[in-house]
């Protein structure tokens, strides 16, 4: 029988240290029928470590990560496509494993999880925990750690295999965006085909690199700015999630303009607080046992709903537009 071949493509700006220590991960797949396509803003002068395997490049200009994928989806042929970003890198079954699903999911779309680098520093694993939070990610954080298999709405473009056939016959990822361009692409495949599903597995982890504080809540801005993009009016209640948030601070906005005594106001203002913190408490300690851990990340997912909720209000503003292109990349550079 005829081994399945997969491409693997990479959207980057350029070859980066961290693109190629990815790169260099992949001499350590266990299945071999595979080449990799990576396509990036403009080319540099760093040499390209020794390969056991095929690397295409392709240098295409200042494009959208979507251009990107689409392009070399588009510009070589394999049997399956897989998707993964210039700052992770897959374990060795990575591939083995996916053809093993695809094969008996084959009109499927799939993933796993990504998580951390073995030797992210404090700061970075906290900004990790937080992201676990269903305070930052609502109900899909699951894909945030090797949780249980399960059929789910969507899955990140970081960690994503499916048909090639499948991915061209709907056109590919929307080129016009860069924020929520997975989430846009499964939803319309869905709408076009009510049939395809989605299938998240832990066997299909990769590694992928925190950002630090700074860049992690940028990132949140940026989601936040894209509100109604990432919000599904016309789905179950898990989707209004994205809501949740902004909600929040409206009632404690709300709250400030009660006609009340000052010394009632502090009060509720001071229960409804704690009250916020001790749900996102209960939450934090199914999965986090130091206790220094456990503040630490309360105050960052805190952080993050704040820069989420700013984000918000760009997204009813006309400063919206600052959150162009070079904005967003710049939460994607941790140097």
């Amino acid at each position: 029988m005829k081994k399945k071949f997969f491409n693997i493509v990479i959207p980057s700006l350029t070859l980066s240290s961290e693109l190629i220590n990815c790169l260099l991960k992949f001499n350590n797949q266990k299945y071999r029928n595979f080449f990799v396509t990576i396509v990036l803003d403009y080319s540099n002068k760093k040499k390209i470590p020794k390969l056991n395997y095929k690397l295409n490049i392709l240098i295409v200009g200042k494009r959208t990560m979507s251009y990107k994928r689409n392009y070399a989806v588009k510009k070589f042929r394999s049997d399956f496509i897989a998707f993964i970003d210039s700052d992770a890198y897959a374990d060795k079954n990575w591939l083995t494993n996916g053809l093993n699903i695809l094969s008996k999911k084959n009109n499927e779309i799939i993933g796993g999880p990504s998580i951390p680098f073995p030797n992210q520093s404090f700061e970075e694993m906290m900004c990790h925990y937080a992201k676990r939070s269903y305070f930052v990610t609502g109900y899909l954080n699951f894909r945030k750690y090797k949780a249980k298999s399960r059929y789910c709405d969507w899955l990140e473009s970081c960690n994503l295999m499916m048909n090639r056939t499948l991915f061209l016959k709907f056109g590919g990822m929307n080129e016009n965006i860069y924020v929520g361009e997975d989430k846009e692409f499964i939803e319309r495949f869905r709408k076009k085909n009510p049939f395809i599903k989605v299938f998240y597995t832990p066997k299909l982890f990769i590694y992928h690199k925190e950002r630090s504080l700074i860049k992690f809540l940028i990132q949140r801005m940026v989601f936040g700015a894209d509100l109604y993009n990432i919000t599904n009016f016309n789905n179950k209640i898990n989707s209004f999630q994205p809501l949740l948030p902004l909600i929040t601070f409206l009632i404690f906005i709300s709250m400030l303009f009660l006609i009340v005594d000052y010394n009632l106001k502090i009060k509720l203002l001071i229960i409804f607080v704690s009250f916020i913190q001790i749900i996102i408490l209960a939450n934090l300690v199914k999965y986090i046992k130091s206790l220094k851990k456990i503040i630490s990340v309360l105050i960052i997912v805190n952080l993050a709903n704040i820069a989420y909720v700013i984000g918000n209000i760009f997204q009813f503003t006309l400063l919206k537009n600052l959150f162009n292109r070079k904005i967003y990349l710049k939460s994607r550079n941790n140097k």
